[in-house]
């Protein structure tokens, strides 16, 4: 089969056009019947010229993806989104309704190489990176889920973005062209458990989308256990390179910290986080641990206590509330208890 045109950035599509001796400015009538008018076939790129259309149907392909399943939660509106691409490679996307936005977290992999002991997309292991077609695929899903305009987007679902830049990086050109999806990239962020070299490319690079690291725990033994990949990239090393990443861009980053209760929220764990990063102009979000097994602690006052400790270290720090427990909203919650049903 030839190669998926929503692959190419319009640049590079611009550039395949030139090859074949056509105008690079054919590309924009591309992008805009692709992604505005929802163009599943060349036959029904109305905005195209007949001619270039039949060149395209020979050069490329537009694969059809199957539609997600998706669950709504009774609890607070949640959308989970359950995909299986090309060869049973499944990835999940949620929407997240808030105080008057709307929100879509989107996975970069099926699966995950970090083996993070807590999370359940971690156990699946790495199925396969996805391609930009299906992390685009995953936003214009969640688009129909939301059933109006989305306020933001986090590539926070399943996988570490930064092990699968490349194809990140495209689907953010993609999604914020002009022609295409013109979603900001300023709405946009990229979470990371720290792969410093990307964090380091991305602070000279000229992108808009903003960073958020988890952190998980400020002690780098506790977090060696509980993140391997603090073994490739220790804690003092990202923070060193976020540091940088603020001064280059003149911008604050996302801190995500794991509650575990009676694991890492004591007041020398709250002290022991406010001298790592009091001095980085950023956003710390508590997140109480949503177990694959089960609820959580949820909101406890242990993490109350905790928040009112960064607070008054002068770190600005919100608690962030569980969305979609019915559902199993959490990162690969649902995909994972589905891959361990067929395999049993």
């Amino acid at each position: 089969m030839n190669s998926d045109i929503r692959d190419l950035t319009r640049a590079e599509l611009e550039a395949r056009l030139s090859a074949l001796g056509e105008k690079p400015l054919h590309a924009a009538a591309v992008f805009a019947s692709l992604y505005k008018d929802g163009a599943g076939s060349f036959a029904a790129m109305a905005r195209v010229p007949a001619r270039l259309r039949r060149l395209l149907e020979r050069e490329f392909s537009i694969p059809p993806f199957k539609s997600p399943e998706t669950l709504v939660s009774a609890a607070d509106g949640t959308r989970k989104l359950l995909f299986s691409f090309p060869g049973g490679a499944p990835a999940e996307s949620v929407v997240l309704p808030g105080k008057g936005r709307l929100s879509a977290c989107l996975s970069s992999q099926s699966g995950c190489a970090c083996g993070c002991s807590f999370c359940a997309t971690g156990e699946m292991g790495l199925v396969r990176d996805l391609r930009p077609s299906e992390i685009t695929a995953q936003y214009a899903a969640c688009l129909r889920a939301a059933g109006g305009p989305l306020s933001s987007l986090v590539f926070m679902g399943m996988g570490e973005p930064f092990l699968n830049w490349e194809n990140v990086k495209k689907s953010v050109s993609i999604l914020s062209d002009g022609s295409g999806f013109a979603f900001s990239q300023g709405k946009m962020t990229v979470s990371t458990v720290g792969v410093v070299p990307v964090i380091r490319e991305l602070a000279s690079s000229g992108l808009k989308v903003r960073l958020a690291v988890s952190v998980v725990a400020a002690d780098e033994r506790l977090r060696g256990r509980l993140v391997p990949m603090e073994a490739r990239y220790p804690l003092k090393e990202i923070i060193d390179a976020v540091r940088d990443y603020c001064r280059a861009r003149g911008a604050q980053v996302f801190f995500e910290y794991i509650i575990f209760d009676g694991v890492n929220d004591s007041a020398e764990d709250a002290g022991r986080l406010a001298r790592l990063i009091k001095d980085i102009p950023c956003r710390l979000n508590l997140i109480p641990h949503n177990p694959p097994g089960g609820p959580g602690a949820g909101v406890t006052a242990r993490a109350k206590s905790f928040q009112k400790a960064m607070i008054a270290a002068g770190v600005r720090t919100y608690l962030r509330l569980e969305k979609g427990p019915d559902i199993s909203a959490a990162c690969g919650q649902l995909a994972a208890r589905r891959r361990g049903s067929a395999r049993g």
